[in-house]
């Protein structure tokens, strides 16, 4: 049986159970969309509008279920926007397999060491399934981590012939979870955890802190919350309980910023039975807000609650000291004034249902009817520009 260099990797990326594919298509990846589109593939296309958002997309579905997504990107530049978050992947040891394509004008491999686990160049299409084969394996084993394959436009169209059992690309890896006993220490429980949550109720101005508590009282116990960079990620561990595995998802050593947005698309494709919120503050939010667009697309039901201080206010923190004033970070117009763009309304313009809360007594309700929404849906809470949590 004939079959091109496109069929034989939508062939391997079914036999190791791969679910979805997040990517862009584009000059040098053709073959391989029409393959993952054709007929029988069985493969969801997760199409994004950015490329570094595919490798979070990627990344938050493989820390919700321990799976590896596999990530389809076009010509060398488009690897060249993914870099900062393949190596927030590898990392925060995320599975993944990143393919990407060539272009009409050959160039000479740009991916820098470190990024990813291996990096694979495939020139001839007898190579293809050995090489699929072997980058399962080494993401899986070991640390696992993100690995890389780039596949010749030529060895993508390119016929073989060859019968191919699913024996014969499946990796002989398997990855190992963590014991899922292992927690992150500071359940609600500690003292420090009430003491937030009681101090937060005597704030006149709204900070982070109240929504969160307001937001907690109404979640399900095993819902997810994926959280922005910065200090939410540290308030948000104090608020939230631990009762599961997995239930919160963070940035990580990289903190990068733009990633929880993705990120939580990736948690609700693999675990569409639970509550998926991602928390994350305006400058975070700016940076990959386009991927709004992927939730109405998919049908996917993620929650944002985007706490808008109109800046990167926390930035203060270490400008200080350094300066001793503050300029840069906050969102100002010319004249001195906050600004900040109306969150709620450019979600509703993606197709989101969303809300503008203002009070605290606005919290629980505005809350539940997100939750309740049967699509994508964004809470927008103006926080006091003290509140420091970006």
């Amino acid at each position: 049986m004939k079959l091109t260099g496109g069929q034989i990797v939508a062939k391997a990326l079914k036999a190791n159970g791969v679910d979805y594919v997040a990517g862009m298509p584009g000059d040098g990846s053709w073959a391989l969309v029409e393959a993952l589109l054709t007929a029988g593939t069985d493969i969801p296309f997760i199409q994004v509008m950015q490329e570094q958002s595919s490798v979070h997309v990627a990344d938050g579905y493989f820390r919700a279920c321990g799976r590896p997504m596999a990530v389809l990107l076009p010509v060398p530049p488009a690897i060249s926007k993914a870099l900062g978050a393949m190596a927030a992947a590898l990392a925060d040891s995320s599975a993944m397999l990143v393919i990407s394509g060539d272009s009409a004008v050959q160039r000479p491999a740009t991916l820098a060491p470190g990024i990813t686990k291996e990096h694979v160049q495939v020139s001839a299409i007898e190579q293809l399934p050995r090489a699929l084969r072997q980058a399962f394996d080494t993401m899986l084993s070991g640390r696992v981590g993100p690995v890389s394959l780039e596949i010749a436009q030529a060895v993508q169209t390119a016929s073989l012939d060859v019968s191919l059992a699913p024996a014969t690309l499946r990796a002989s890896s398997e990855v190992q979870r963590p014991d899922p006993r292992l927690k992150t220490a500071g359940p609600d429980e500690h003292q420090a955890a009430r003491w937030v949550e009681d101090s937060a109720s005597d704030v006149l101005a709204l900070t982070v802190h109240k929504p969160l508590a307001e937001l907690r009282a109404v979640l399900e116990s095993d819902a997810m919350l994926v959280i922005g960079s910065g200090r939410i990620q540290a308030i948000a561990r104090e608020m939230f309980p631990l009762d599961n595995p997995g239930n919160h998802l963070c940035t990580g050593r990289v903190s990068t910023l733009g990633w929880a947005v993705p990120a939580a698309i990736g948690a609700k494709l693999a675990m569409p039975a639970r509550q998926v919120v991602c928390a994350v503050v305006d400058g975070d939010f700016l940076q990959s807000m386009q991927e709004m667009a992927v939730c109405v697309m998919h049908s996917i039901p993620v929650v944002f609650l985007v706490f808008n201080n109109s800046g990167y206010v926390s930035l203060s923190d270490v400008q200080v000291p350094v300066v001793e004033q503050h300029r840069a970070g906050e969102f100002n117009l010319p004249d001195g004034k906050p600004y900040s763009p109306d969150f709620a309304g450019i979600a509703r313009n993606f197709g989101l249902e969303a809300w503008r809360v203002e009070h605290a007594s606005q919290l629980n309700p505005t809350f539940i009817k997100a939750l309740n929404s049967k699509g994508p849906s964004l809470v927008e809470v103006i926080t006091a520009r003290g509140s420091r949590v970006n």
